[in-house]
């Protein structure tokens, strides 16, 4: 037995009413305005080391095909565009490798040294003690630092 009257018959109710769905949706807003800030600094973050990583290959690239060959070998930057130069026999260069657009590739822009040269024992020729290459987006940075050896240190 039931305690409903006779007239009064009591609906089963289905789905969400229109508050319900209206609190999630803000709660879930809120959840995203807090999150994409460290979401897009850590991309921003993972994109740099990204590039940093490039960087490194092409002047190990650039290291070891100067021991190789025993010629003078670059990692040449012209604008966000870094590639490996070699000198052949004939004195003309030719580029090793690809072109990395780092612009395209990592959105970021290249600051420091136009070039790294390396002698043909692969030792760094075109610099001192230290040379440091940059890349940035937006307030974040990663370095890139050689030393006198051409060996990367940090």
């Amino acid at each position: 037995m039931t305690s409903q009257k006779e007239g009064s018959a009591m609906r089963a109710r289905s789905g969400f009413t229109l508050i319900e769905a209206l609190v999630c949706v803000v709660v879930l807003g809120l959840i995203c305005l807090i999150g994409f800030p460290k979401i897009s600094a850590a991309m921003v973050r993972s994109d740099l080391r990204s590039a940093r990583t490039t960087v490194v290959n092409l002047v190990a690239t650039a290291r070891a095909a100067s021991i190789q060959t025993g010629r003078r070998t670059w990692v040449k930057f012209d604008g966000n565009n870094a590639l490996v130069l070699i000198r052949d026999a004939a004195g003309a260069t030719d580029t090793i490798g690809a072109v990395q657009n780092l612009s395209a590739q990592y959105a970021v822009t290249v600051v420091g040294v136009d070039s790294i040269a390396f002698d043909p024992r692969g030792f760094g020729a075109s610099f001192g003690d230290t040379t440091s290459v940059t890349l940035s987006r937006n307030s974040h940075s990663e370095t890139v630092t050689l030393d006198g050896l051409g060996r990367v240190i940090k």
